[in-house]
Order: structure tokens, then C-alpha cells, then sequence
């Protein structure tokens, strides 16, 4: 099975049902609720193990244990011995949550997924400067990187930039021509159906189709 359609699958299995975990639904004993970054099922999570970098997706979680799809490295599931402790990291609209956590254990019915226990509580690093209004659905914008068109998939926006998926990746500080939808332009209350962009961010992400690329892009036509 190829490392795409592995992901999709754990992506499929993420997804499945469509709801979201919030603060508001359990309580973490290690975090007041205040500072609980709202979870939602398929979303992208950052762990740290002994140095190494790894990205996947949460599939929910018992009490105060994440369930995690197994990162992938070199097209192969990665496990972790009971026991190892991770700093993992959240970017949710809120801002950027991190927290450490120490696996307990796996399972492999019905679904292939990693226990993590959180062992201290959630920290919140960084407060985002405008409002990201994260999108129910994907909507397709067409976007122009180098004189390419592609189209993306915004996921959220805010007034000063949007996050999207896209195809192909784009380097660092690259300008990007977008052009919205109608859809969007109600959202950010907005008429202009066309904006420039700066790259701020690309990285190669897990989605429900396979690998693709999530790029950060921060207006500069405000």
C-alpha cells in the first residue's frame, strides 16, 4: 500500500462521523478549561520523539488519552514503545497549543491507532492577531503560483490570510494570485474577488484524498 493511500485511510477512519471534541464536551483533569484547545476528529498533530519530527491526525480520545493514526515514516506506520514520553502540538484557530504526553499502548482492531496519555497540561504559545473562521467544508479557490494555476481547498480564513490545501507546493515568501469564491467573500465580508498573497508557511500534509501540500498565505493587499 502506498504511503497516500495508507494516509487516506486513516484519514477515512478519522473522519468518520464528522463530529467535533471541544473542551465543553470532557473535562482534561491536567487543564482548565480555558486553556483546552478545542479538538476536532482528523485534525493534524506535531509530535516530537527523542528529536525526530512527526505529523498525523487525531482520531478522538478516552478520557485523557489522544487516539492517534501512526505517523509515517518512509511509507511505513511508526510505533512507540509504552512508556515514551512526546511533546505534541496543536495549531488550532485559537492559536498554538503544546502539551506532553507518554504513549500507553496501541491497537490494531478495528483500526490501527496509538494511545497517548497526557502527562502535563496544555500550553498556549501563541495567540493568532486575527480571527481564523474555520470552514465546515472545503471550498475550492483557484489560486496562480508562478504563473501555474492550480486549484486549493481553503480550510480557514481570517482577515489577513488564509490556509489552504494545495496540489503542489510553493517556496517561502512566493506570491500567490487567489481568486474567491462567492462563498468566501460572504464570510470575510468582502466584495474583491481577487487577492495577492505571500507564502508564509508550505508543508507537506496528511489529507482524506492522500499527501498534499497545506500552504499559510498572508495578504499583502490589505
Amino acid at each position: 500500500m502506498t504511503e497516500g493511500a495508507l494516509l487516506g485511510v486513516g484519514c477515512v477512519v478519522a473522519l468518520v462521523g464528522g463530529f467535533v471534541i471541544t473542551p465543553m464536551s470532557r473535562r482534561w483533569k491536567l487543564c482548565p478549561c480555558a486553556a483546552c484547545p478545542a479538538l476536532e476528529v482528523g485534525q493534524r498533530v506535531e509530535l516530537s520523539v527523542a528529536g525526530v519530527r512527526y505529523a498525523t491526525l487525531l482520531s478522538g480520545t478516552e478520557g485523557e488519552t489522544l487516539l492517534l493514526v501512526p505517523p509515517l515514516r518512509r511509507g511505513l506506520p511508526v510505533s512507540f514503545e509504552a512508556g515514551t514520553s512526546a511533546q505534541i502540538r496543536l495549531t488550532t484557530p485559537a492559536g498554538v497549543y503544546e502539551a506532553t504526553v507518554q504513549f500507553t499502548g496501541r491497537q490494531v482492531q478495528p483500526t490501527p491507532l496509538l494511545h497517548a496519555r497526557l502527562v502535563r497540561r496544555w500550553s498556549h504559545l501563541q495567540r493568532r492577531r486575527h480571527e481564523r473562521i474555520p470552514l465546515p467544508d472545503e471550498v475550492n479557490v483557484s489560486i496562480r503560483i508562478a504563473g501555474e494555476p492550480w486549484v486549493g481547498w481553503a480550510r480557514d480564513v481570517s482577515v489577513g490570510g488564509i490556509r489552504l490545501i494545495a496540489p503542489a507546493p510553493a517556496p517561502l515568501n512566493a506570491q500567490v494570485m487567489l481568486e474567491l469564491p462567492r462563498a468566501l467573500r460572504g464570510i470575510m465580508e468582502t466584495e474583491r474577488s481577487e487577492r495577492v498573497a505571500r507564502v508564509v508557511a508550505c508543508e507537506r500534509a496528511p489529507t482524506r484524498y492522500g499527501y498534499a501540500y497545506q500552504l499559510r498565505l498572508a495578504f499583502t493587499d490589505v
